[in-house]
């Protein structure tokens, strides 16, 4: 037995296909507000946004403390709250408004719904009630988003009955019968190595 080899008559040919990547412009974080503002660095690095500085009450019993607005009075405003004893470091960034821009490293943002919160925490959310202080304010059941520093509140444009006024918490469970269609309409990031006041 003769082994021949015939040679092929088609051939491949390799070509080099160049994928331009689109950059995508970078998303600032809350995260990264607050290691800018700490770091002093707020007027260099985010050169697009208007910054306003005022002296108010951080918190209830406590002196007034430096607070730096990031777009005050837009929908892609941040209040970012300094230690009232040591005016150079962050207390706490808070964004709000359903469309706001600015997101957490963590993928929260605002507007998302309570179900996208429960995918993000891999275990679902409860919500405390309305019309109070911490106004549907998340608990995150030990889950993804317990150890991130965020405190997260949800808001529905639905009338709320009584069941859901006051600070009791409630599963996404009673949301979801109660047709609420929660979603979050504000979000705090406290470092934990600046949360002492």
């Amino acid at each position: 037995m003769k082994r021949v080899i015939v040679p092929g008559s088609l051939v491949e040919h390799e070509k080099n296909i160049i994928i331009e990547d689109t950059l995508k412009a970078e998303v600032v974080t809350i995260e990264k507000i607050v290691d800018l503002a700490n770091r002093g660095n707020l007027d260099s690095l985010l050169p697009d946004v208007t910054l306003e500085r005022e002296n108010l009450f951080v918190n209830e019993g406590t002196p007034h403390g430096k607070v730096i607005w990031v777009n005050k009075g837009s929908k892609d405003e941040v209040r970012i709250d300094f230690r009232p004893k040591d005016s150079t470091k962050v207390l706490r960034a808070t964004v709000k408004g359903r469309h706001n821009k600015f997101v957490s490293k963590t993928g929260v943002k605002t507007g998302m719904s309570i179900d996208q919160i429960n995918s993000i925490n891999r275990r679902p959310v409860d919500f405390f009630g309305f019309k109070w202080d911490f106004s549907g304010v998340a608990k995150f059941n030990e889950g993804a988003l317990e150890d991130q520093d965020l405190f997260i509140f949800f808001m529905t444009d639905k009338k709320v009955g009584k069941r859901f006024i006051g600070d009791m918490p409630h599963s996404f469970e009673e949301a979801k019968q109660a047709k609420l269609d929660l979603y979050v309409n504000k979000i705090i990031y406290v470092p934990t190595t600046n949360n002492k006041l």
